[in-house]
């Protein structure tokens, strides 16, 4: 967690980062202070409001951050993060200038090859908040490296939680397509899109590609079908062919069109949607969180010391 603290003081000095921490973390919010302070960083506060966390299960902890920012009153507006993406270019602060939102507008439809699209199609409480908008499209975005006015996220978080927590049928991450639906709802309208570079931009492009060969042949519908698709993706990650490494890294901290640019758009079966901006990436996910990893002291190397903050608040949701 420190050097992602002194990543962002470094290529975002003007934001104060909320930690939220889960209620199952190994540690007393006392020991992460002190251990933050002993590494000389400034740059953050720790909320303590702790939500239950665990996969498709962290949308509350940012609207729990949500919070607590609007107690604090002096943020124009909210980037979202996880503990496990860093920055990795200058110019962020600019940026974010240009416009007030940035999120994806993927509109998921029926028969989309995202994983998350069904689940999130048939979430009922979702359908409920969608029918208060008129029956509003749901819209995808990545979480991490989105950017929301503040004064927007404050009414999101509000409608957010005034519904009862019921969880979906089949688990997926809210976070990657509330906020997303409900601003664009609310009239909002993204001047880009997030700026991390994920992992999975490469590899949904490549196992959707398989997708399109295999689904014709096995069905979509079948259990049988179901399980098949799941052992190829399995398979798949295991290979590790999509890992960020420094390649990606530099050709994010240079920004290299060139490498980049194929990379920009995508089909999930049934929309093409602006996956990036090309001269819109400043970081990465996925870093390893262990303080040895290579890719993690790479990046690291490429930050200076911190320096003043001002008003860009980012929410974090990965302690741990």
């Amino acid at each position: 967690m420190a050097s992602q603290l002194r990543n962002f003081a470094f290529f975002l000095p003007q934001a104060i980062v909320v930690l939220h921490v889960s209620p199952r973390a190994k540690f007393e919010m006392v020991e992460l202070t002190e251990a933050l302070a002993r590494s000389r960083c400034e740059n953050f506060l720790i909320n303590p409001e702790r939500t239950p966390t665990s996969w498709g299960n962290i949308l509350h902890a940012h609207v729990a951050n949500i919070r607590l920012i609007r107690q604090l009153g002096n943020a124009t507006k909210i980037c979202m993060h996880a503990s496990n993406d860093m920055l990795v270019r200058e110019g962020l602060a600019k940026r974010l200038g240009t416009g007030e939102n940035f999120f994806n507008r993927r509109t998921v439809r029926p028969g989309t090859y995202w994983r998350f699209g069904q689940p999130a199609l048939e979430d009922e409480c979702l359908s409920k908040l969608r029918q208060r908008f008129g029956g509003a499209d749901v819209i995808g975005s990545q979480i991490e490296g989105s950017c929301y006015r503040a004064d927007l996220l404050f009414e999101i978080a509000d409608i957010i939680s005034g519904i009862p927590r019921i969880p979906p049928r089949t688990l997926y991450p809210r976070e990657e397509v509330w906020f997303s639906t409900l601003a664009n709802a609310l009239g909002a309208f993204p001047a880009g899109c997030p700026y991390i570079f994920s992992e999975f931009h490469r590899f949904d492009r490549v196992f959707w590609k398989v997708l399109r060969r295999i689904n014709p042949v096995i069905g979509t519908k079948s259990a049988a079908s179901h399980f098949i698709r799941r052992v190829i993706e399995f398979g798949m990650i295991k290979t590790g062919f999509h890992r960020i490494n420094t390649g990606w890294v530099d050709a994010i901290a240079k920004n290299d069109i060139a490498r980049l640019a194929p990379y920009e758009c995508l089909s999930d079966g049934n929309n093409v949607w602006r996956v990036f901006d090309r001269h819109g990436l400043f970081g990465v996910k996925r870093v390893p969180r262990r303080a040895t990893s290579p890719l993690r002291n790479y990046i690291d190397a490429m930050a200076r010391l911190p320096e003043p903050l001002s008003s860009i608040t980012i929410s974090n949701s990965g302690a741990k």
